[in-house]
Parts: C-alpha cells; structure tokens; sequence
C-alpha cells in the first residue's frame, strides 16, 4: 500500500514538473496564403540579408515562451543560409519602418539562434527555424517583432507564403544594414507556445529519490 502512495505521489510530482517546463502549450498559425516570397531567403540574388517582420498581439493571443518557429515553404527549392541568425522582440510597432533599430521600440532583441548554416531541405510545407526553446518569453502585451540575418548562401532561392498584412516585412540585402525597403505584406508563420521541451533531467532525480 505504501508504494502504492508513493507511486501516486511520484505521478503527481512529474506533472508539476511537466507544467513548469511548459506542457501546456498552444500552436498559432498567423496569416492567410496570399502569395510565395523569396523574401528573406533570396539567395540567387543576395549574398546576405538582414530582415524584420511583424505579428500583431491580435494575432498570437498567448503568453509564454516561443519554442519553435515554422516557415511554409510554397516551393520545392533547396537552399542553405550561411551565418545564420534570428531574434526575437517584443514591439509597440502595428506597421515596421525602414530604420531597423527603431522598430524594436527600445526593447532588447533576444537571440534564439545563430549557427553556421540554415538550410530548407527541397520540399513544401512547415520548415522549423530550430530556435533555441525556453528562451524568448512572450508577454502577449506587445506586438511580436522576428529579425533574421544570414551572411552567404548555395545561390538558391527559397519561397514562402506571405500575408496580405500591410507593412509588416522590411529586408535589406546586406547583413549589416541600418536601414531597408518596407513591404506592403506579412509573413506566414507558425509559432508554439509554451510546448513542453521535456522534464529537466534532475527532475528524474528527485522522482527516483521517493522509492529509495
């Protein structure tokens, strides 16, 4: 009877566990299919790039950490982005402006991955970003600010599908620009919230510990 207790006690422990490490968790789908864009992945043109978009609060609906971004390729293409890096921000912004830095709206962009390389695999559908989990925090206050920047490129184009949403994408062909050309649309995305990314392994630990 007392392992039984025990065993009750241990199942209890694994889901506070779980909540705390974000079990509970949402996936938002922003926009609606208005057209495929090589913007931000222009790599035939382009030998760099530095790109903003924006989502509305309205839009995203829920607090906690974004754990997973998804582009929606519209085109088989592959291509690998060199020098890769994206961030994430809050913003006070409901339409971007040319000035990258003021669209930040004295937030700190938070860096969720930098790696060597990018790359979309040649098929259509859902390519996830592989941000860094649990560590951007949506306060679901704020408008939702993503910058990427990559530095070289296979000399492949990508397209993904952007939104009708007016003046919420702003890119430059140059990784260090200050300053870029504003697009009269948005970006397709999809965004986990707050998904479970695992019990921390001490948390095993501590269960263990109950049957010893």
């Amino acid at each position: 009877m007392k392992r039984v207790y025990l065993l009750l006690a241990a199942c209890f422990l694994i889901a506070v566990l779980a909540v705390g490490a974000g079990a509970s968790g949402y996936i938002v789908t922003i926009g609606t299919h208005a057209a495929g864009n090589v913007i931000p992945w222009y790599g035939a043109s382009a030998d760099s790039m530095r790109f903003q978009c924006l989502w509305l609060q309205s839009e995203i609906g829920h607090a906690g950490y974004i754990n997973q971004v998804d582009f929606e390729t519209s085109s088989s293409t592959a291509g690998t982005f060199n020098e890769c890096r994206v961030w994430l921000c809050h913003t006070t912004k409901t339409a971007l402006e040319g000035t990258f830095d003021n669209n930040y709206t004295g937030n700190t962009p938070v860096l969720v991955r930098s790696s060597s390389s990018f790359a979309f695999p040649g098929s259509t559908g859902y390519v996830s970003l592989g941000i860094t989990p649990d560590t951007f925090n949506y306060n679901n206050t704020d408008n939702l600010l993503m910058e990427i920047r990559w530095n070289g490129d296979s000399g492949s184009s990508v397209a993904c599908y952007r939104s009708a949403q007016a003046n919420a994408r702003v890119f430059a062909s140059d990784h260090n620009a200050t300053s870029g050309a504003i697009q009269n649309n948005g970006q397709c995305i999809r965004l986990h919230i707050g998904t479970m990314t695992g019990v921390a392994p001490a948390s095993m630990g501590r269960v263990k510990a109950i049957f010893r």
